[in-house]
């Protein structure tokens, strides 16, 4: 192991340090002007404070948490029945598309081209939602950017049931 230079130095004039201490009678004066009782009470008053200001913190921290967690205090704002819409299609589609891909790449081993197929159109498809999802945050209650995105969703489960169709895996 390589050692520091500056602790080499130390180490080798560890005495030359020493003879700069203060003298006792250096620490006999500053002990005089603190006053003895202040010394004692401070501290512990405020490591209390401390302590009870960091409890206080993390419970309410807790509190708002577990009493009102985020999707709950979001649920509070009123939501477009259009973006209600587009948010259940998009719940539904990604679990149908997920549950199917599971399949699907169950069977990559047998179809090693069916992965870079699958995976190319699918990723193509995502990049036209990203595409409609910036076109609905400029217009956010467009009725065709929904219906849009929602046929999106619809493309890809249909992609992968065809895929699925095809492998007969």
């Amino acid at each position: 192991m390589k050692t520091d230079h500056l602790e080499k130095f130390v180490r080798e004039h560890r005495d030359e340090f020493d003879m700069w201490e203060p003298s006792p009678e250096v620490w006999k004066a500053i002990e005089k002007q603190v006053p003895p009782g202040r010394k004692i009470f401070l501290r512990p008053f405020m490591l209390r404070a401390a302590v009870l200001l960091a409890v206080v913190a993390i419970s309410g921290a807790l509190l708002v948490t577990f009493l009102f967690p985020f999707p709950v205090r979001q649920a509070r704002l009123p939501v477009d029945p259009e973006l209600q819409e587009l948010l259940e299609a998009e719940a539904f589609y990604a679990q149908q598309v997920n549950g199917k891909m599971k399949k699907i790449k169950a069977c990559y081993q047998l179809f090693p081209q069916l992965k870079t197929e699958v995976e190319s159109d699918l990723s193509e498809l995502e990049m036209m939602y990203r595409q409609l999802q910036n076109d609905l945050q400029e217009n956010i209650s467009n009725r065709t950017v929904i219906e849009a995105m929602i046929e999106n969703n619809r493309n890809r489960l249909k992609l992968v049931d065809e895929v699925l169709e095809q492998i007969n895996c």
